[in-house]
């Protein structure tokens, strides 16, 4: 078993802010493609919407 020092200790520490440091970017990146699929869903689901009313009211108006 190695010694656990003060400076093993903030050895360690700094290894492990590295591995933080590197995690938070792909989150980061994680998440701004999530949003972009998020946004282009929504887009998606704006047009679909908007196609829909629209026959609804044509159907409307030939009807009346």
């Amino acid at each position: 078993m190695t010694k656990r020092t003060i400076s093993s200790a903030h050895d360690r520490i700094d290894g492990l802010e590295k591995e933080i440091i590197a995690i938070k970017t792909e989150v980061k990146i994680q998440f701004k493609d999530l949003f972009s699929r998020v946004k282009r869903m929504e887009g998606i689901m704006i047009a679909t919407t908007g196609s829909i009313i629209a026959l609804l009211l044509a159907v409307l108006t030939k009807m009346g």
